[in-house]
């Protein structure tokens, strides 16, 4: 209690000594000497205080939304591997085939392999 009675100082430890409920509840303690001096060190604290939630209200809404979109993203990512799978089974050759005959297309595969055309070699110029 000695650190805070230098800090107010001596003429204002008495009022340090009468300190009451009555007063910090009513106020008027801020109307001593010691609240007058530090005035402008309150209102920073307060502002800053301020800033400190709001940024932490700022940073759990943006969290939330990462989260949800990591869960999308994982939901896409099945969803896309599912449609591989469907288009992967649909364009097999024995499925493409069995296709033709449902639909009655009369289509018919070729017996020959097909033929490499190399355009890589030089022409003689």
């Amino acid at each position: 209690m000695a650190w805070f009675k230098k800090i107010i100082g001596e003429d204002n430890s008495k009022a340090l000594n009468s300190l009451s409920l009555k007063k910090i509840l009513g106020g008027t303690i801020f109307t001593t000497e010691f609240f007058r001096k530090q005035i402008y060190v309150i209102i920073l604290i307060c502002i800053l205080s301020f800033f400190y939630v709001d940024n932490r209200f700022y940073c759990e809404t943006q969290m939330s939304k990462v989260i949800e979109l990591k869960k999308k993203i994982e939901d896409l990512k099945y969803e896309s591997l599912t449609i591989s799978a469907q288009l992967m089974n649909i364009s097999r050759q024995s499925n493409v085939i069995k296709l033709v005959k449902e639909k009655n297309l009369n289509l018919v595969g070729t017996e020959t392999p097909p033929v490499v055309i190399d355009t890589k070699k030089d022409t003689v110029n």
